[in-house]
């Protein structure tokens, strides 16, 4: 089995897991309990997946270029790294006539793992951007029921692999271009369909799409990841993308290989338990600070 086919096998046989044991699980997360950032230094600990935040910002409900969504999950909270960066990429949105981004799920007040659909946003550098503009936004702040009860638009049909043409909103291949030549970003994850569409306009003027990286799910938001805050010691980096930026694993999301595992009739092979990953040391004093 290729590494994005096993990869995708692992994801998903995780995310069916965590959905399984949602409940018992919020019970004991500690993490989604604490409802303030700790009064320490600012810094990322760990990585995306394992890992916190001490020192967190909350995010703003709403400035220049960007309407906060979904607050009532409490996940509106990041590095001032990341903060800085929302605010900086909103501007630019709205200097270039882009509208006003939405920004749904950042990390919990202190990072850690959060139940249900994540298994990165842990350590205050991970943000959902949503694809759709709401008209309502962009004229005034909307309240905390629409926040909360907004719909989120599709551009690709999640099962499939096609584009949704009549959602397509042209102003999306330069809001992610904005995104993407931020050196502060790592990666941007996006629905295999969103990319080869990107690849398609592109053309040869591509090198851009470097960082944005095929992931599925990603169908009616697109999920932008920084690097390591320089001055952050304990923080865990991604290696840099490499090879062509429209090659190489993209045609795979649309293999027979591919449908077989999401539709459940790829053959199975068993498969060792792993052992929980120990969070860094430096995560429970984030925990247990005031």
């Amino acid at each position: 089995m290729s590494s994005p086919a096993r990869i995708l096998c692992q994801w998903t046989l995780a995310t069916v897991t965590s959905l399984l044991v949602a409940t018992s699980a919020h019970a004991q997360n500690a993490w989604g309990q604490v409802k303030t950032p700790s009064h320490q230094p600012p810094e990322s600990i760990g990585s995306y997946s394992n890992g916190c935040v001490s020192g967190a910002q909350q995010m703003p409900l709403r400035g220049e270029g960007f309407q906060l969504v979904r607050t009532g999950r409490d996940r509106h909270y990041g590095s001032p790294y990341l903060v800085e960066f929302l605010k900086d990429l909103s501007n630019s949105v709205e200097e270039n006539d882009l509208g006003r981004l939405q920004i749904g799920d950042m990390s919990q007040a202190r990072g850690g793992p959060l139940i249900g659909g994540h298994k990165s946003h842990q350590t205050g550098l991970d943000a959902d951007i949503w694809y759709a503009q709401d008209h309502r936004a962009a004229k005034r702040p909307l309240t905390a029921w629409e926040r909360d009860n907004i719909s989120a638009v599709p551009l690709a049909n999640e099962r499939e692999h096609r584009l949704i043409e009549k959602n397509w909103d042209p102003r999306i291949p330069n809001i992610l271009r904005l995104a993407s030549e931020d050196p502060r970003v790592a990666r941007i994850f996006v629905h295999p369909t969103i990319k080869r569409k990107m690849c398609d306009i592109s053309g040869t003027d591509n090198e851009w799409l470097r960082k944005v990286r095929p992931w599925w799910g990603h169908n009616y938001h697109f999920h932008v990841r920084l690097n390591c805050p320089p001055e952050d010691k304990h923080c865990k980096p991604q290696s840099p993308v490499k090879g062509d930026p429209c090659e190489g694993g993209l045609d795979w999301w649309f293999s027979d290989e591919f449908y077989a595992i999401l539709n459940g009739t790829a053959p199975s092979k068993p498969t060792k338990p792993k052992k929980k990953k120990e969070m860094p040391a430096q995560c429970r004093q984030v925990l247990k600070a005031q």
